[in-house]
């Protein structure tokens, strides 16, 4: 029997039945096993099958076995030849295809129209344009330029590459073109930020009684999110009711309606659909929540899809990944990411793109960059990740790297991958490099794409070329609201808050709809000028457009009205936001308080947070730190230390600086010089921050020393610097040192002193009786003196019992701050010291006639981690009986001593009994006294003052020491005061 053919007979037999099964096949395992069966039955000797097995793998998403399959041919047919190249393209393998067609052409595979389809949509995926050009020109070769099925696509690539002008005229010249083609065109505008035109195309659509398809709407809908037209929106949902198309558009729905900003409309459509909901109705959701930034919403939808019985697309991966990267949730994102390695998504490149940036925005760069080079197919796309992502992770340096190694790599820059590299040398301000990325953008035809030409601006903006940043805006061809963004924010960032606010006026006299963008540019703007009127009618406007959910611009209004002062409204709209979960409201509201001098509340939301289980980041910290400080908080700023040790964020310099700053201002220079010598890496912040500890703590020699440490070492001293070490001459009385640094400040560090040094020069020459050289020096000054400069002239009058030159001081100063009382009340002082109490009364009266009051003295006190504080004269402390009690046994003792009350101070014409009475009831006596009481003998007292400590509580500080064998330490407006044993740190000259 001949076997042989037996055998033969039945493999013809069985091939129909494994071209069904692979028809049919929806398992990867299952197909292995037909392919394999099908080598060994010999029957993948023909194109038509491998075309069957190469599209089975195709569809089941294994575009490296479709290429096995397609290799295993000697001589591909044109089907198979369109079969890989379609395969890759649908599989996001873009560049691979187009790599296969350039291959079939070298072949001399003569292409038909379905492979300049497929190569065509292999341009718009992977963005290159030029190959896309090329392609165009065969086409025009062969004269197939007429083929409705190629001119779609050649719309679709045009479109997608920013030249919608050339879409038009290929559409333009198609003799009929169908649904497709006016689709194809309808996306093109809305894909190019014309959403108007895109609009007209669907108009003119129906106009030719063209009917449209649910492609049509779904394309529509980008375009009205674009305009964020609610009523657009609702029109569009209207026709599609009346269409019968309702249920194929549902997802489409609710992407508009979140685009629009109106993700509780979008909830309701969802919810409304559970019996039609898919894996695409959840992406979607989950993607326009984070679209407004609800990203602890998008993540909680996500944990919800998990328990759902469908499978996760990447849209839904994409967009939980993004929510976890803007809440910096590093936690959140790892499981995201065992997600998708456990369903097998960790090969798309949306999926894997987004991984890195996700890594990179929550601080693991490193492991970022290890997916990165752990892709399989480097594609522009994942490229242009890498390279935003250094960009975005503050590494401008890594993303240029990245920049040139994609070039070595032979890979071409495309205009995302442009629009990637640009900030980059923003931040760098690398103007030279950024206009080399210009040229290029010239070369490849690409700059006058909107998405390049407003990276541009933006660049141009941030390294402060706002000459060439106008130029590029004004030759824009169209402008969409990111260019208007990109001038906006630039001024607002560089801090020309006038001329941001000046371009937002011009935008809205064209019409355009702000976004959220804009607004928070605005918004910044308003608090660059404390300007809370304008700030007002900006936050109106964010109502008016529907913008107030937006959390982003949520906690830029929080910012505008803390730092514009109004304090309790940005407390209100903090209340009223959805924050438990966002770090960044947190973090805006510790900034407000701190700004607005509230510490206590400061702290307080500080420990709210750390309950609702939220974790501080550095910028959490660098706001809370300085509110333990600013309190004198020792024992909280202890514990802030612990935490930062064992978070390991006392690597991050800006923490670092925040902790030296704490301990310095509470009284612990040592322990700041401690924490400065063993930081692993110091700025030139970190040298400032030490040398402003030791100047308010009045050791001139040693910030001087410390200061000719920073010049040995290279460290170049700024302005900040020289504030510093000149407020130490002044306290410490160096004038010579104090002169000869100033001088410095010009001939050796080439730095022009601001008002501010010299203001420091007018104090210490004030303090040291110097009152004409004082003088002498504002009448040299290149510039106007301030209010501050002037109230430093006012101080020294007020030492040294000048009444002619403080008269002088005083006219200034009532010209710059006619409101501030404090000036006239120093000049009050002044007149009652030089016996003229009738100016005295006179400039009393003029003060309670305008209804304003000094600032009233307070002092606190930090015992069992609790502060105390106390108001001048304040008896409202539950133990004030005992404090009185404690102070009158300490005047007794003091009074044996010899001690007289020092009355001067009591600028009131009254009589001296009345006088002493005013003396025992300031802030600091009081606050000594409950310390006194409430903590165990010896052990160091440390109290805070607002205001500068009177001459006679210093010597009485001083007599308090020495009975009670205690260090006392007091820190002042101005400086601290160590006493010790009867005598102070200062040695009585502050």
């Amino acid at each position: 029997m001949n076997t042989r053919a037996i055998h033969a007979s039945s493999t013809t037999l069985r091939i129909p039945n494994y071209q069904h099964l692979l028809r049919s096949c929806s398992s990867p395992s299952s197909l292995l096993r037909i392919h394999g069966r099908l080598i060994v039955l010999g029957a993948l000797s023909d194109d038509p099958t491998r075309t069957l097995l190469l599209n089975s793998y195709s569809s089941l998403h294994l575009p490296d076995a479709a290429v096995s399959v397609f290799n295993s041919s000697t001589n591909p047919s044109i089907i198979l030849w369109n079969s890989i190249i379609r395969c890759l393209t649908r599989n996001g393998r873009h560049s691979h295809a187009l790599r296969f067609y350039h291959d079939m052409l070298d072949r001399g595979v003569e292409p038909d129209r379905y492979t300049f389809t497929f190569a065509l949509k292999a341009c718009a995926g992977c963005l290159d344009f030029h190959c896309g050009a090329l392609i165009h020109q065969e086409i025009d070769s062969r004269g197939l330029q007429g083929d409705v099925f190629i001119s779609t696509g050649l719309v679709d690539m045009y479109a997608k590459s920013g030249a919608i002008d050339v879409a038009c005229q290929v559409f333009d010249a198609m003799p009929e073109p169908d649904v497709v083609s006016w689709n194809a065109m309808i996306a093109g505008f809305a894909q190019s930020g014309k959403p108007r035109d895109a609009l007209d195309v669907f108009r003119k659509m129906l106009f030719f009684n063209v009917a449209p398809n649910f492609v049509t709407f779904l394309n529509l809908f980008p375009a009205v999110g674009q305009l964020s037209a609610v009523h657009l929106c609702r029109a569009i949902h209207g026709y599609a009711v009346r269409g019968c198309l309702l249920r194929s558009v549902f997802n489409g729905l609710i992407d508009a309606y979140a685009k629009c900003g109106r993700p509780e409309i979008a909830r309701r459509i969802f919810d409304g659909i559970s019996d039609a909901r898919d894996d695409v109705s959840w992406g979607t959701m989950i993607s326009g929540y984070a679209y407004n930034g609800c990203f602890a919403e998008a993540l909680e939808l996500f944990d919800d899809l998990k328990g759902e019985d469908l499978k996760l697309n990447q849209v839904s991966v994409v967009s939980a990944l993004s929510a976890a990267a803007e809440m910096e949730d590093l936690e959140k994102g790892v499981d995201i990411h065992a997600c998708a390695v456990q369903k097998g998504m960790v090969f798309d490149v949306s999926v894997t793109t987004m991984l890195l940036t996700m890594y990179a925005k929550c601080g693991d760069l490193a492991k970022a960059k290890l997916i990165f080079e752990e892709m399989l197919d480097r594609d522009i796309v994942a490229w242009s990740a890498m390279i935003s992502a250094c960009a975005q992770m503050g590494r401008p340096e890594e993303a240029i790297f990245f920049f040139r190694e994609m070039f070595r790599s032979g890979v071409t820059p495309n205009l995302v991958t442009v629009v990637s590299a640009l900030p980059a040398c923003a931040e760098l301000a690398g103007l030279k490099l950024g206009k080399s990325i210009h040229c290029y953008a010239l070369k490849s035809s690409i700059s006058f794409n909107v998405s390049v030409g407003t990276a541009l601006i933006a660049m141009y903006a941030q390294c402060g070329n706002f000459t060439s940043a106008h130029a590029l805006f004004d030759r824009l061809p169209h402008k969409d609201i990111a260019s208007w963004n990109a001038l906006i924010n630039g001024y607002a960032q560089s801090g020309d808050a006038d001329n941001a606010l000046r371009i937002f006026h011009s935008l809205q006299s064209t019409g355009q709809r702000p976004d959220r963008i804009t607004m928070i540019g605005v918004l910044l703007a308003c608090t660059i000028l404390s300007a809370l009127d304008v700030g007002q009618s900006a936050q109106g406007l964010v109502i008016k457009k529907g913008l107030e959910e937006n959390l982003h611009v949520k906690n830029a209004s929080i910012d505008m009205y803390a730092k514009c002062g109004d304090i309790f409204s940005a407390k209100f709209l903090f209340a009223k936001t959805n924050s438990s979960n966002d770090l960044i409201s947190w973090n805006t509201i510790i900034s407000g308080y701190m700004h607005n001098g509230c510490a206590n509340d400061a702290i307080s939301a500080f420990y709210q947070m750390r309950a609702d289980n939220l974790k501080p980041n550095s910028v959490t910290l660098v706001s809370i730190i300085p509110a333990t400080a600013y309190l004198a908080a020792l024992r909280q700023g202890l514990a802030l230390h612990s935490y930062v040790i064992r978070t390991g964020f006392e690597h991050d310099v800006s923490v670092g600086n925040s902790i030296i700053d704490m301990y310095s201002k509470c009284g612990q220079l040592d322990t700041a010089r401690k924490v400065f010598d063993h930081m692993e890496s110091r700025d030139t912040v970190s040298w400032n921050v030490m040398l402003a500890g030791y100047a308010i703590h009045g050791l001139g020699e040693s910030a001087i020393s410390f200061f000719s440490q920073m010049k040995e070492k290279c460290i170049q001293a700024d302005a900040v610097s020289f504030i510093s070490i000149l407020s130490a001459c002044r306290h410490g009385g160096l004038i010579a040192e104090g002169k000869k640094i100033f001088n410095s400040m010009k001939h050796e560090y080439n730095l022009e002193p601001n008002l501010e040094h010299y203001a420091c020069v007018v104090d210490m020459l004030g303090r040291a009786g110097q009152l004409e050289e004082a003088w002498s020096l504002i009448q040299r000054m290149p510039m106007a003196p301030d209010a501050a400069l002037w109230g430093a002239l006012l101080g020294a009058c007020r030492m040294h019992t000048n009444v002619w030159m403080a008269e002088i001081a005083l006219d200034h100063l009532a010209r710059l701050e006619p409101q501030n009382p404090g000036h006239y009340v120093v000049l009050s002082n002044i007149y009652a010291q030089a016996g003229r109490w009738t100016d005295a009364r006179k400039i009393r009266a003029a003060i309670r006639s305008t209804g304003s009051s000094k600032t009233p003295g307070c002092s606190w006190v930090e015992i069992n981690n609790t502060i105390h504080a106390f108001m001048v004269g304040d008896q409202s402390h539950p133990q004030y009986e005992s404090i009185q009690k404690v102070w009158n046994e300490l005047h007794d003792k003091m009074e044996k001593m010899g001690y007289l009350p020092d009355t001067s101070s009591v600028l009131h014409n009254v009589e001296e009994e009345e006088k002493e009475f005013f003396l025992y009831n300031h802030s600091e006596r009081l606050a000594m006294s409950f310390a006194i009481l409430n903590t165990e003998p010896g052990m160091t007292i440390q109290i805070v003052k607002n205001l500068r400590v009177c001459g006679d509580c210093h010597a009485v500080t001083k007599l308090v020491s020495k009975i009670t064998g205690r260090k006392i330490i007091v820190r002042d407006a101005n400086r601290f005061h160590h006493f010790e044993n009867g005598s102070c740190s200062c040695r009585d000259y502050w």
